[in-house]
């Protein structure tokens, strides 16, 4: 799972044990009874996962529920859910519009086909919701400006609640009370070129075009002429949805480690994607997480999830600055916020950390503790909250 089945599952985990909940993805996995237009799977705790099935099977699930939970673009496919009278949840974490300028940014006529299009949709989910839920305060006020612009913000809205949190409020991305521990092999019995002392950087998740590898890249190929045994990993190059496409990034970060002569010696590529259980198990590997991106709105207002898993197995962190999540990492101390594209800071950075077993040590803590704040149990609360007193917005 990517980021956003992450979310739906583990929200679904979090509410579960007060309400029945049914996680639904359109997409279908093969299942051992070929009769079987869709894989059902209950993960006790009232949560039930069903995947395929296609609209017959989620207008049943849909009938039978009082709340709808929507994410991305659900009702391009399904409009009909809005048009239940059932009360209507709409999840905002992922600012999307800002990620489609930089997908299309070379296809003049995709980019604007494709904005239009998700501008439409999201103004329609927007409108149509009970309850919307963002990731932090930060894209709360973006949201609040553009549920301005929609005039959906009015005396009514006021009276009904002037906090405006019934209206929009903060459930963060998350991580799991348990600590982290290993189930199985990690990232170095996959990889036979790295060794059980070797330092390694870890990208724990896509390569996406809004993300800037390139810089670690070279960064490391400076490192590597004083520490030769410095590894980076890239832990997924292929979302497991299948609508999502290998990104240019993808490419051109694999096209640059080639040609600096780095690939499979210091720089590895796993493909495909790392399976939701076994992420622990190259995560703990790691000696350094690593996460880069430009300067851009999408880094702004993003919340990257990738950076919770780093809390929640201690990993020191180093990453671009410009975002909310890294200026909560420096102030913790849980690893260091670097400038936009400047490899060398990068390379400094990298070593400083390497060669200060001590400021790892110190990092690894700050990252843990970091962690306490974004358990799921804790952050599904609003969601809970509306479950329990549920209501139409006016």
């Amino acid at each position: 799972m990517a980021g956003p089945a992450i979310r739906a599952v583990e929200l679904g985990k979090a509410i579960a044990p007060e309400f029945p909940v049914v996680v639904f993805s359109p997409v279908e996995v093969e299942s051992e009874d070929s009769e079987e237009a869709y894989t059902s799977e209950n993960l006790g705790n009232n949560l039930q996962v069903v995947t395929g099935g296609g609209r017959k099977k989620l207008t049943e699930l849909a009938t039978e529920a009082n709340t709808i939970f929507l994410q991305a673009n659900v009702l391009k496919p399904f409009p009909f859910l809005s048009e239940m009278n059932k009360h209507l949840i709409v999840d905002l974490y992922d600012p999307y519009l800002f990620s489609v300028l930089v997908q299309y940014k070379d296809d003049a006529v995709q980019a604007s086909s494709s904005y239009r299009l998700m501008h439409k949709v999201l103004e329609k989910h927007m409108l149509a919701a009970d309850l919307t839920v963002c990731a932090s305060e930060r894209q709360r006020d973006y949201w609040l400006g553009r549920f301005c612009a929609l005039g959906r913000i009015n005396p009514a809205m006021y009276n009904f609640d002037p906090s405006l949190r019934k209206l929009i409020d903060v459930v963060p991305f998350g991580l799991p009370a348990t600590a982290a521990a290993k189930n199985g092999p990690g990232l170095r019995e996959r990889i036979p070129q790295i060794g059980p002392d070797d330092p390694v950087l870890l990208w724990g998740g896509g390569i996406w075009d809004w993300f800037d590898p390139l810089t670690v890249i070279e960064a490391v190929k400076q490192v590597a002429s004083e520490i030769p045994n410095i590894r980076l990993v890239f832990m997924g190059t292929k979302s497991p949805n299948p609508k999502v496409p290998v990104m240019d990034m993808t490419t051109k970060a694999i096209a640059l480690a080639e040609e600096l002569g780095l690939t499979d010696k210091n720089v590895f590529f796993l493909s495909g994607w790392v399976d939701y259980e076994e992420r622990v198990n190259y995560l703990l590997d790691a000696t350094i997480a690593v996460s880069s991106h430009f300067d851009l709105p999408e880094t702004r207002f993003s919340f990257r999830t990738r950076l919770l898993d780093y809390f929640w197995c201690g990993i020191p962190i180093l990453t671009t600055g410009g975002d909310q999540l890294a200026e909560l990492i420096e102030a913790g101390g849980a690893g260091m916020a670097l400038p936009y594209g400047d490899k060398d800071a990068w390379a400094t950075a990298i070593k400083c950390c390497l060669n200060d077993k001590d400021k790892l040590e110190t990092m690894k803590a700050s990252a843990l503790r970091l962690g306490q704040r974004f358990h799921w149990q804790d952050n599904a609360e609003p969601i809970r909250r509306f479950l329990r007193n549920p209501y139409h917005l006016p």
